[in-house]
């Protein structure tokens, strides 16, 4: 599935019952008695919008958008990049599903590699046991020889810069960790193909579940850190986040989701030992 095609057609779709959308950035948000009033945008368009409803959708500045609102959201972010080249030795058939390396991984870098490799604090960590989750698969229609691959063998909390910093190493550690799993890919490490690199951040809580659902602020809710499956959870988190703000009648799920279950002492004692999120 095209997520810019997904964010197309639902952005039609809407248009077309009434929605505007205007290009602007959020300022503030204007709070009387506990509820939201007015947003603050800066931009083409009105300078004040009056709401009673404010939906923080921002994806990787949730928690900057969160803190208009006087909240401190528990969520973090991890850079994510992915890189596409174009299989020109016909490595990874066209009709292969996606491929994922699920054992921890050690490269196998030369001696005068690891040399150099451990002169730089940036790099030396690329001499250890790398996590797993060296994933890819084929990208586009018929006989496209374009694939998709993914590592975030590099991933941490770190502060949402944009653009993403650069990392040079990133196309051939890739490469090398997917020959482990597929060798026809090995001839690429000595003679790689031009990258094109790509990311972004996975915003995400502790336990890797979203944050969709209302506020202690009345009229603002959030719908967000949906970590890697952004595309995937979408539209059925939108349905949810409409019943919060229409008063309907919500799934059992809901509250699994909800800010308010950070309140809930059985909840954050379960948090103690949660183990595996399940992020690739």
């Amino acid at each position: 599935i095209s997520a810019q095609q997904l964010g197309a057609y639902l952005l039609d779709r809407a248009r077309a019952r009434g929605a505007r959308l205007l290009a602007a950035r959020v300022d503030g948000v204007d709070i009387k008695n506990g509820a939201v009033e007015a947003v603050r945008l800066r931009g083409d368009g009105p300078e004040r919008v009056l709401t009673g409803c404010f939906v923080n959708a921002a994806g990787p500045m949730l928690r900057q958008v969160g803190q208009m609102l006087g909240l401190e959201l528990p969520v973090f972010s991890e850079r994510h990049r992915k890189l596409a080249f174009e299989d020109r030795l016909g490595a990874i058939p066209r009709d292969a599903p996606m491929l994922i390396l699920a054992d921890p991984l050690d490269l196998p870098w030369s001696d005068e590699e690891r040399e150099l490799l451990a002169e730089d604090p940036q790099t030396r960590p690329l001499l250890e046991t790398l996590p797993a989750g060296a994933h890819c698969r084929p990208e586009g229609h018929g006989a496209s020889p374009w694939v998709l691959a993914l590592w975030a063998y590099d991933a941490a909390p770190v502060p949402e810069v944009f653009p993403l910093p650069p990392d040079e190493q990133f196309p051939e550690v890739v490469m090398r960790g997917l020959a482990q799993l597929i060798p026809a890919l090995e001839p690429y490490v000595a003679r790689p193909p031009r990258p094109v690199v790509d990311g972004g951040y996975y915003t995400k809580t502790r336990e890797n579940r979203p944050l969709i659902g209302p506020t202690a602020v009345r009229g603002a809710y959030l719908f967000g850190a949906l970590s890697g499956y952004g595309v995937m959870a979408a539209c059925g988190g939108a349905e949810l986040l409409a019943a919060h703000i229409a008063g309907g009648p919500l799934p059992e799920y809901a509250a699994a989701f909800d800010l308010a279950r950070y309140e809930d002492p059985a909840y954050r004692e379960l948090l103690e030992s949660w183990s595996d999120t399940g992020q690739l």
